[in-house]
């Protein structure tokens, strides 16, 4: 009797790909659960509304700061939006700070050499 069995390895001993088992779902299929959790997440307006959300947030921290009273030491930190402008930019510099940051750490794209090893020319017989 014949093993209906595929095997698990070729002549050479590599092992050999089954695809048996269950299929993934596809770019358009989704589980129910997960649907029922983040479906709202691929909505089209989702973006938008995140973006404007995030600009009403900020709007009124900065109206709710004109009815704030301050009594800082330095003159120009009394100013209206002053918090909000001064982490505004703090915080760009410190975004926009990465670029040459990463410039200067990065390492060369040929760093590691050609890459001339492909599954093909490196065997046993290779080996030392």
């Amino acid at each position: 009797m014949s093993d209906p069995t595929p095997p698990e390895r070729d002549e050479s001993g590599r092992f050999i790909k089954v695809e048996d088992g269950p299929t993934p779902l596809g770019p358009d299929e989704m589980h129910p659960v997960a649907r029922l959790l983040f479906g709202w997440v691929s909505a089209k307006a989702t973006p938008a509304i995140f973006l404007w959300a995030t600009i009403a947030i900020c709007v009124a921290l900065v109206l709710i700061d004109y009815g704030m009273n301050r009594h800082d030491y330095t003159e120009f930190a009394n100013f209206n939006g002053f918090y909000a402008f001064w982490g505004f930019v703090a915080f760009a510099l410190a975004v926009l700070s990465g670029w040459p940051l990463g410039q200067l750490l990065r390492r060369g794209e040929d760093y590691y050499g050609e890459g001339d090893d492909t599954p093909q020319n490196t065997g046993e017989e290779d080996a030392p």
